[in-house]
């Protein structure tokens, strides 16, 4: 695969052709070692005040390749002028005209920086993804011009060695062209990063981390969209229990299956056992009340018991097992008096799969559990951290309603590659991720240890100040912990200079660094995660916990850990076989 810089095309490009060429040369094994700089802009063009170079291709021991991308379905060219497609704005230039003048532009400005690198080959193409293109002129050479048939016979690496072959078949029989050096195996792999180097600086348009963050969200809805075929194929059994790991698109699946409650004129209950994640799925589905009733199961079950207030020392035996006896003492006493629901959806459903909770909900949907509409979505596998839950669908739900169907979800749409194989060394998770939708971003995972307490406060505070310089924004950033809220190490920092920034989740505003514990934060996800108190990984429990922290991660995972923990991690990542697989986590 090669590096492509920047890693993944922008949701919003409006060029099929060009997305799909970057496709092609980021799954192809033979690019490995190349390098391909996409949609670059060139400050000092040749011939106007600004150009832009689809993409740079730079293959070791052959040379560097400009190409231009024309993805329309139709290309004509009249009075030299041509014409894509439905665009009514004619070019005069024409493709092999642009693709030859950003490669010289693109060549001048590197000889300028690196004199040394002159002798290089530089060359141009043209490809048609969608067209077949086999038209003759004196203007360009016909293998300058990759049509739609050989992009689907051959491997694209194929197609680009065989341009840049060709030219360097022909400047040698010249023999009289001084500008390259046609026997040369150049650039060698150092070359291309110096090419990469000198020519990124200068026309490439970095994306912002606003940007990117934007980008990521588009992003995550392209993929989760892919994931609604479950939905689709569920569609006509009333009752269905989908399981998968974290990632894999859940809680997305569960917001739709209740808009398409709402859509069918049902009465939906979407609930959820974790507050902060009831609050955002609360937000979410505001546009679909009173249809759909959106919360904890926590809040329902104090409204139908008819408690405005908790009792201040209200304890697990209270919320577990005395608050849904209420409710269901009041269902009992004033039946007339409660609404039923249609359907059910609940999402992290593996916290409340115990009987009082179960029961509860049995009297609030029309034909109960054993005869109603649900859906439950949950994670079975590795987020059991309540001591309510059980563990299988089955044991929970066969005494209520029978052998329900199970829907299994084991394709990761949230996390990168590099965390994603990093929640399968770490946190347990047997068998990985049938597949990872989201592209490689090259960016890393990160542990890094401290011997103490006080080392550790100071990391986290390197940590915030790198992500702050960098141009992270801080409602980006959410820092979890193993420990509870006032227990943990972004509590500490509340005294410092970043006291003013740093707050606990669910008291922060739009403009903070927000801290949680990881029990807290369970159903949630942020663009960046810096995991801290990471003490101990040998019980099942510290497992599930380290597994839920990184599978939050969107865009970017620091672990902070104590380095009694480090070789045990140092084992795991590395294996039996003591093969490194960690995908470049980086140590620090």
């Amino acid at each position: 695969m090669a590096k492509m810089v920047p890693p993944v095309v922008h949701p919003g490009s409006s060029s099929r052709g060009e997305a799909e060429v970057f496709r092609r040369l980021q799954n192809d094994p033979e690019t490995k070692d190349w390098i391909v700089l996409h949609s670059l802009d060139i400050a000092t063009h040749v011939r106007r005040v600004r150009g832009e170079a689809d993409f740079v291709i730079i293959v070791p021991a052959k040379g560097v390749l400009c190409v231009e991308v024309k993805g329309a379905t139709r290309i004509r060219r009249e009075d030299g002028l041509w014409l894509y497609g439905s665009d009514p704005v004619p070019d005069g230039r024409g493709p092999f005209k642009q693709a030859s003048q950003a490669m010289h532009s693109l060549r001048s400005r590197l000889i300028e920086r690196r004199p040394d690198l002159r002798r290089i080959l530089f060359w141009s193409a043209v490809i048609f993804p969608c067209i077949e293109f086999n038209i003759t002129s004196d203007e360009w050479h016909p293998w300058q011009a990759i049509s739609c048939s050989e992009l689907r016979r051959q491997p694209i690496s194929m197609l680009v060695s065989k341009v840049l072959d060709k030219a360097r078949d022909l400047i040698g029989s010249r023999g009289n062209v001084r500008w390259v050096d046609a026997s040369s195996r150049e650039p060698d792999p150092e070359q291309c990063k110096v090419i990469a180097h000198v020519m990124r600086p200068e026309f490439e348009v970095f994306e912002s981390p606003l940007s990117r963050t934007m980008a990521v969200e588009e992003e995550l809805k392209q993929y989760t969209s892919e994931q609604l075929e479950a939905l689709d194929t569920m569609e006509s059994n009333p009752r269905v229990m989908f399981t998968g790991p974290a990632g894999t698109g859940k809680t997305v699946l569960a917001m739709e299956a209740a808009r398409r409650g709402f859509a069918c004129g049902r009465r939906v209950l979407f609930t959820c056992f974790n507050r902060h994640l009831g609050h955002w799925l609360e937000r979410q589905t505001a546009a679909w009340r009173p249809s759909v009733v959106t919360g904890t199961l926590h809040k329902q079950l104090l409204l139908v018991a008819g408690i405005s207030t908790p009792p201040p020392d209200a304890g697990r035996e209270f919320w577990a097992r005395h608050l849904p006896q209420l409710a269901l003492e009041h269902v009992a006493e004033f039946p007339n008096q409660i609404d039923g629901f249609d359907e059910l959806v609940v999402d992290e459903a593996q916290d409340i799969l115990a009987d009082p909770y179960l029961d509860f909900l049995d009297t609030m949907l029309r034909g109960g559990l054993s005869s109603g509409r649900w859906r439950l979505f949950g994670d079975l596998e590795k987020q059991a951290i309540y001591e309510t839950e059980v563990s299988s669908p089955e044991k929970a739900l066969e005494r209520r309603c029978g052998a329900a169907p199970v829907y299994s979800l084991r394709v990761n749409c949230r996390n990168t590659p590099r965390v994603a194989e990093l929640v399968h060394l770490l946190g347990g998770l047997v068998p990985p991720y049938r597949r990872v939708l989201r592209p490689d971003d090259g960016v890393d995972p990160e542990i890094r240890f401290y011997r103490d307490r006080l080392e550790a406060r100071t990391m986290l505070e390197e940590c915030l100040q790198q992500l702050s310089t960098a141009g992270v924004s801080e409602d980006n950033v959410v820092i979890l912990s193993h420990k509870s809220d006032d227990s943990s190490l972004a509590a500490t920092l509340r005294s410092g200079p970043w006291g003013p920034v740093v707050r606990p989740y669910g008291r922060a505003d739009s403009r903070c660094i927000r801290y949680a514990s990881v029990h807290a934060f369970k159903g949630l996800e942020a663009p960046v995660i810096v995991l801290t108190d990471v003490e101990s990984i040998a019980s099942q429990l510290a497992v599930s916990l380290f597994y839920i922290s990184v599978t939050r991660a969107l865009q970017r995972l620091i672990v902070l850990a104590s380095s009694t923990v480090k070789a045990e991690l140092t084992q795991r990542l590395l294996g039996e076989s003591g093969v490194d697989s960690t995908g470049g986590t980086r140590y620090a």
